[in-house]
């Protein structure tokens, strides 16, 4: 009898034991949710590592102000980024950084987009191990947000005691994602060449009017670059539709051929407008005919806001191509609009650097004389990369493109006559054409990371300037497998899972309340023989 009392009471305790830990253990029905991010650029350019190289998420939420953030993942809002923050979370070796940044930027003020333009200028020029998201403010994302910022952190808790509360009534999120590691992709990047012959020559002076089309950004999927450069490949395409008009003419009588280029990877040391310069100056077809007679190369770089720069490697003398061209350029503005001034700003070309500053260099080194047409005053102006590149000045860019495209017309005419111009009547830039294009271009995938042969972006130029141009030709730069110039990566688009969960530190007090507990019933299951076998024993005296 003894025996069995003893089975049933440790069944019993196995029993309760079990039911009590499940009890404890089982969570309430977890929250899951699920959001796209888009990580930071990551790509090699000779030989050098840019970006963020890490993908890992699963790390416990933390707000910016957290004491503790190694191997936990900062959710911030735009609002809170700052160079100095983002070098002291990378520091402390956060485990990642979740950036949560309006969908309508046009609610963010001067201030707030050049703070953030300084956040992305240093965070471009180097290598980050942390792993970099940036997501959309979704009102479901945000709801997070504010709780886990808002909500009892035992980081900031006043007291141990505090802290220890704080761990049993607040929830937090663990930030999940399940990709895997990054890995090099095919690359690629891409030019897109067409000519306009001058009639009635057998040989001609030429001139090459170029601009890069691809966008570039902290993150590739989130770049628009309507600026810069959607801008340039609208004012090219426009210029490109005049001249084609003004060459087929009747009476027109230009006398220089025009070469024209469209290239990717314009923030990445303009590689493939260099490669095709290369190989077309050690080739004999005739696009090296036409290199080798090239008088001048334009090159358009974000024109669609206020102001009109002419860079160049060193001050234009009279008498050279240089001086030509932006004569003829500000005679456009004299007679187009007298308060649109020119501004010329030499800067020789850093041949210790291995980065090119402006487009025209690659030119330049080659003894090709060259500038560039930009809103911005300097190769580093705050904004030349900006995420929040989203839409242009119609005015300015319809005023600027008239005046480069009359400046260019005067060139190839040899225009004395200063008091009239040849851009008038019909022959005049579409305005609403320019902005389609613009428009076209923002919302169109063209990263240089994630371009593709058959991408739209490609074929819609390559279509358009076939309308304009003879001769349309797309070049494909494949990176080497054995010694890649650039490399490009995957992983830039994932989804992230959050899931709403007890602190870490919780699971520590959870263990040891559960190994306390079995430990109770372990020694109480012990000690109910021997209680039993006493009172048994006191029951059978006081019966004798």
């Amino acid at each position: 009898m003894l025996e069995t009392l003893n089975d049933v009471t440790r069944s019993l305790g196995s029993v309760w034991g079990l039911l009590s830990v499940l009890v404890v253990c089982a969570p309430a029905a977890l929250a899951v949710h699920e959001f796209t991010a888009y990580r930071m650029n990551q790509y090699t350019l000779s030989g050098t590592d840019y970006g963020c190289k890490s993908n890992m998420v699963n790390f416990e939420a933390r707000a910016v102000n957290a004491n503790i953030v190694t191997r936990r993942c900062v959710l911030m809002s735009m609002g809170e980024i700052s160079v100095d923050r983002m070098k002291e979370l990378i520091e402390n070796k956060a485990g990642s950084i979740l950036i949560a940044i309006p969908e309508d930027q046009s609610t963010l003020t001067k201030d707030e987009i050049d703070n953030w333009n300084e956040v992305e200028e240093v965070l471009m020029e180097q290598a980050i191990d942390t792993s970099v998201y940036f997501t959309y403010q979704k009102p479901e994302l945000m709801a997070i947000y504010h709780e886990v910022r808002t909500g009892l952190n035992s980081d900031h808790a006043a007291t141990a005691a505090a802290a220890l509360g704080n761990v049993f009534h607040s929830n937090g999120y663990q930030i999940v994602t399940y990709g895997t590691t990054p890995a090099p992709v095919k690359s690629s990047l891409y030019t897109i060449q067409g000519k306009m012959l001058s009639q009635g020559r057998d040989t001609n002076p030429s001139i090459a009017i170029v601009a890069h089309f691809d966008s570039y950004g902290i993150a590739p999927h989130l770049a628009k670059s309507a600026n810069g450069n959607g801008s340039g490949v609208a004012a090219l395409l426009e210029i490109a539709r005049l001249l084609s008009k003004l060459y087929s003419k009747s009476g027109s009588t230009p006398k220089y051929d025009v070469l024209f280029l469209l290239s990717s990877g314009g923030k990445l040391n303009y590689l493939a407008s260099k490669t095709w310069l290369e190989r077309k100056l050690s080739s004999d077809m005739l696009e090296t005919v036409l290199l080798n007679e090239v008088e001048f190369v334009l090159c358009i770089d974000g024109i669609g806001q206020d102001g009109l720069n002419f860079h160049v490697s060193k001050q234009p003398k009279e008498g050279t191509a240089a001086h030509k061209m932006l004569s003829a350029i500000e005679e456009a503005a004299s007679l187009l609009n007298p308060n649109v001034s020119i501004n010329t700003v030499p800067k020789k070309v850093n041949l210790g650097n291995p980065l090119f500053a402006w487009h025209h260099e690659i030119f330049t080194v080659k003894r090709l004389a060259a500038a560039t047409v930009s809103n911005h005053k300097a190769h580093n102006s705050l904004g030349r990369i900006n995420t929040f590149d989203t839409s242009v000045d119609p005015e300015k860019l319809y005023e600027h493109t008239h005046i480069i495209a009359e400046g260019i017309v005067r060139y190839v005419s040899d225009l004395a006559d200063s008091s009239v111009t040849i851009l008038d009547d019909h022959l005049v830039p579409n305005k609403e054409l320019l902005i389609r294009t613009v428009e076209f271009l923002g919302r169109t995938q063209r990263a240089a990371t994630l371009l593709q042969r058959d991408s739209p972006v490609l074929l819609n130029l390559e279509q358009t300037l076939s309308k304009y141009a003879s001769e349309v030709l797309v070049s494909e730069l494949k990176a080497s497998k054995r010694d890649p110039e650039f490399q490009f990566y995957d992983q830039s688009e994932s989804k992230l899972f959050a899931y709403n969960v007890k602190p870490a530190v919780f699971d520590l007090f959870l263990a040891i309340a559960v190994i306390a507990y079995l430990g109770t019933v372990y020694l109480c299951v012990k000690s109910v023989p021997h209680g039993m076998t006493y009172l048994y024993q006191l029951k059978k005296l006081k019966s004798s």
